[in-house]
């Protein structure tokens, strides 16, 4: 797809964000004025200001885990969890923890774009990256701890399984009424939502029509890009792969939800934002880091679950503890090496693209020496039946010119003129041949 849309292997240059701010200087590349900020003071912000405010959020945030836990436990106590009432009462605590994920995620997101805004970066990936590891290492702790101390602290699978579904079914319609529902109920009380006839007449739509769209497109709330998706499929992501052998069902509310989103995207495009301007890239960028890195520790966690799995215990019975535990990390090891030989074994480019990117370098090259060189025969690569095809249109004009000659008369006056005049445009023509 980057191929076919002439963005693979893109590389530009990358001028100052315009939030940037610093000291005027001569810029060393372009030679212009441009802002100058020390590093050390992004580094002293980030370290010393942005990651002990992080760290004090996700502190408090395993609190209001460890509360939920602790509700759980009272409703243990007074409920019988195996009745209806019981199990409606016991799943509550873990609904409304699922809900105060989203918002403390929300807020944290808005907190993080003001501390990278804060911090001053000169360059927008240099923005873009660091914003991605704030809202990954935040949104990773406050969604998977709860799921990481259930599996490996309490080890109760069967507790693990419920928050799981309970965390992915939850977020998942809430983040569908969030992204869509919510924003078209603003739109349909602002009164800018059209119906389907009045969408049909957009295409041709012209002079006073086109200010009416844009009045149109500027009741609607701006298109918020695709950072919020990359992290929504970060997370769904990990809660299908990381307990994917306590809850392989995970796989289909993530299929199911991913088959509404493709069309609710496209209802919140067309209907409920304004048109996005399309961005060049080259890649998804550090996004597809993340996702290596999750697919790494989702190995390790599935392993290790299956080896605290009292089936898979009963196979081995008189295995000794440390050896058990030596097999299973062999076996972890073997997963790791299969998924680094998957990426080694199948080349990220397919042969017919590698062909036709050396054609592409093949041919500018051919226009480059051809510009440079452009009467040498070997440098500029010309083929050599347009060569001789060229010569042979030129021996052409040459008896054509005898034949004129000959009919007007010259031949009778000068009776060696034409014989010096082939003799004339022979020396020519070898002189060009010898040029080529």
């Amino acid at each position: 797809m980057a191929y076919h849309w002439g963005t693979y292997g893109m590389v530009k240059f990358e001028e100052a964000r315009a939030e940037f701010v610093g000291v005027l200087t001569i810029n060393a590349v372009t030679g212009r004025k441009e802002p100058y900020y020390p590093k050390w003071k992004r580094q002293l912000k980030k370290y010393a200001v942005s990651a002990p405010i992080i760290f004090v959020i996700l502190v408090m945030a395993f609190f209001v885990m460890l509360a939920s836990f602790k509700c759980e436990d009272y409703i243990m106590e007074r409920y019988d969890v195996k009745t209806t009432t019981g199990s409606i009462m016991f799943s509550l605590p873990s609904c409304v923890y699922a809900v105060v994920i989203l918002v403390t995620n929300g807020f944290y997101r808005n907190l993080a774009k003001w501390l990278n805004d804060w911090e001053n970066h000169r360059l927008q990936s240099a923005y873009e990256n660091n914003l991605i590891i704030k809202l990954v290492v935040f949104d990773f702790a406050n969604c998977f701890m709860c799921l990481f101390y259930v599996a490996f602290w309490l080890q109760d699978m069967v507790r693990l399984r419920q928050y799981l579904a309970t965390l992915l079914i939850v977020q998942q319609l809430l983040q569908q009424f969030l992204e869509t529902g919510l924003p078209y109920i603003m739109l349909l009380i602002r009164g800018g939502s059209k119906g389907e006839e009045e969408k049909k007449k957009d295409d041709d739509a012209d002079g006073v029509e086109v200010a009416e769209l844009a009045n149109e497109q500027s009741k609607m709330d701006l298109y918020p890009g695709t950072f919020d998706d990359y992290l929504e499929l970060f997370l769904q992501f990990g809660y299908v792969f990381l307990f994917s052998a306590v809850y392989p069902l995970a796989a289909i509310w993530a299929l199911f939800n991913n088959v509404i989103e493709i069309r609710s995207d496209a209802f919140k495009v067309s209907r409920v934002c304004q048109r996005p301007f399309g961005q060049s890239a080259a890649d998804i960028g550090t996004w597809q880091v993340t996702f290596e890195v999750m697919g790494i520790i989702a190995v390790l966690t599935n392993t290790t679950l299956m080896a605290m799995s009292p089936e898979i215990r009963q196979f081995l019975p008189e295995m000794t503890v440390t050896n058990y535990i030596l097999l299973f990390v062999a076996v972890e090891h073997v997963f790791l090496a299969l998924k680094a030989a998957i990426a080694i074994l199948i080349p990220d480019l397919p042969r017919w693209m590698e062909i036709e990117l050396l054609k592409e370098e093949y041919e500018s090259r051919q226009v480059y020496l051809q510009k440079q060189h452009p009467l040498s025969r070997q440098d500029s690569g010309i083929q050599v039946e347009e060569i001789e095809l060229a010569e042979q249109r030129e021996n052409e004009d040459i008896e054509e010119e005898e034949e004129n000659q000959s009919d007007s008369g010259e031949d009778m006056t000068k009776p060696n003129g034409g014989h010096e005049q082939k003799e004339e445009d022979l020396t020519w023509a070898d002189m060009q041949e010898s040029q080529i």
